[in-house]
């Protein structure tokens, strides 16, 4: 029986006999081992192997992006003894998780207004977001920002992988998805660029998605968060209680 690599080295090496060059210049190609991600109770993440054709010519982008969020940030100052939130920032709809690799530095291939325009770097994320802000000091904004993508890099929730081409023909790459992963979409994109060009673009998604009582759980905390709340409240009093007592009977 063929283990999933070597199912991967054989689907990779089929795809090369039967696409000619002419082929790869017109159509950037590239498949996913993994298109469909399960979270169960025990989920403690999931590796997802990326391959696909290349061409000599052209330099390779990979990017994984997804689902959006609302990210708060804040600042506490400490105001006559008690420590106090005084600022904050919130970044509207930011790419929970970022993945990005690629063949050669991004901004030595493509020119900063592409490189923007379709958020090609962790600097350049936040530059096409709404923000809100209690504050106005404009000259703070990016170390706020820079914090913000620190926090992400430290979560393994932004983060910069190695791709490797394999006889200037193909590309392989190996993203990890945290245990920490929000269910959602990913889009997954692939560009190949020339002349500091984007010549050819594919797009493909990851679902993951929770299954079992975890599932039922997260489902219902989003449709009735004020029923969940109450239920937790409840729970954590019934389970005080219950320790209180087998405690004193102990």
């Amino acid at each position: 029986m063929l283990n999933k690599s070597n199912k991967l080295i054989l689907i990779i090496i089929i795809a090369i006999t039967i696409t000619n060059k002419t082929t790869l210049g017109s159509e950037a190609y590239f498949d996913l081992s993994d298109q469909e991600i399960n979270i169960e109770t025990d989920f403690n993440g999931k590796e997802v192997i990326i391959f696909g054709l290349t061409d000599p010519s052209f330099d390779t982008i990979l990017v994984i992006k997804g689902p959006k969020k609302n990210i708060k940030l804040s600042m506490k100052e400490r105001i006559f003894g008690f420590w106090l939130e005084t600022k904050n920032i919130i970044y509207q709809d930011i790419p929970n998780i970022f993945f990005i690799a690629s063949s050669s530095p991004i901004d030595q291939i493509l020119n900063e207004d592409v490189i923007i325009k379709k958020g090609l770097l962790f600097e350049k994320l936040l530059l096409n977001t709404i923000t809100k802000r209690n504050f106005i000091n404009q000259n703070q904004l990016d170390e706020w920002g820079n914090n913000l993508i620190r926090l992400q890099k430290n979560k393994r929730l932004y983060h910069e992988y190695k791709l490797k081409i394999i006889d200037e023909k193909l590309f392989q790459t190996r993203i990890f998805f945290p245990s920490s992963t929000l269910p959602g979409l990913y889009n997954v994109s692939i560009y190949q660029v020339n002349n500091k060009k984007i010549v050819n673009e594919k797009n493909k998604r990851i679902v993951i998605k929770k299954n079992g009582i975890g599932d039922k759980i997260y489902q219902f905390a989003h449709k009735h968060p004020g029923y969940y709340g109450i239920l937790s409240i409840l729970f954590a009093i019934i389970a005080g209680l219950t320790a209180a007592t087998a405690f004193r009977r102990l």
